[in-house]
């Protein structure tokens, strides 16, 4: 009874033998086929700008006194005039933010090291978005004529940039593929589908252009010029040929 059963376990051990190396010949064919498969990598630019529709300016004031009492005491007066002169400007209130407050006492310095204090320089700085562009020069002119004695900076902005990104990626995948079809052509192959994407951006925002009005000709108060914000968006993509 053993005998029987014998030979046919014997017969499939062998045949399942004769199988095995042309199921590792199928396995290392499909391994070199992924391993050469044939791709071209390119780099792509694209660009796009929009002007800016917003404006931050950075301004307060700041007075220096021999004594404490005296200059915040000018600080606190000019600092209420220079926001009520914002607000008259048309600025809201949720778009005046203070950024800095400080009370710094200045001494004399010799030789034997410092010496008694001989100043307080007080400051108050607020930031102001201005959300009409047009409107930017005569609110920066409003705050300065109401006291505003600092004005540390001023970036014109676009709020909302992801659709300006937007469209920059759009042209750098055109680009990018554009190349890529073009050497291939070349070639004569068919390029194939998008295996790998880098991207990388560059872009900041616009240098602002400032111009005070000479002191006889105060009126025309102080002219900016926006410009335009741009942004530039680099892909690497790897592409398949067929």
């Amino acid at each position: 009874m053993n005998n029987h059963l014998f030979f046919p376990l014997v017969a499939g051990a062998l045949a399942v033998s004769a199988l095995a190396p042309s199921l590792t010949y199928a396995r290392t064919t499909a391994q070199n086929n992924e391993s050469f498969r044939r791709t071209v990598t390119v780099t792509g630019y694209g660009q796009a700008s929009a002007v800016p529709n917003v404006v931050r300016i950075t301004l307060g004031v700041e007075s220096v006194n021999p004594k404490l009492t005296p200059a915040l005491s000018e600080v606190n007066r000019k600092m209420a005039a220079v926001m009520a002169a914002l607000e008259k400007a048309g600025v809201a209130k949720r778009d005046i933010r203070t950024v800095d407050f400080s009370v710094f006492p200045e001494r004399a310095y010799s030789q034997s090291g410092p010496g008694p204090i001989t100043s307080y320089r007080v400051s108050n700085v607020v930031r102001v978005t201005v959300r009409k562009v047009e409107e930017s020069g005569a609110v920066l002119d409003a705050a300065i004529n109401a006291g505003a004695n600092v004005v540390q900076g001023l970036n014109f902005e676009v709020e909302d940039m992801k659709q300006v990104e937007a469209s920059a990626r759009k042209a750098a995948m055109d680009d990018a593929r554009a190349k890529a079809e073009s050497l291939v052509s070349a070639a004569g192959a068919k390029l194939g589908r998008a295996l790998t994407i880098s991207e990388f951006s560059m872009g900041g925002p616009p240098m602002p252009m400032m111009a005070f009005a000479a002191e006889g000709n105060a009126a025309k108060g102080v002219s900016l010029a926006p410009g335009s914000q741009e942004i530039t968006i680099q892909v690497q993509v790897t592409y398949e040929i067929e």
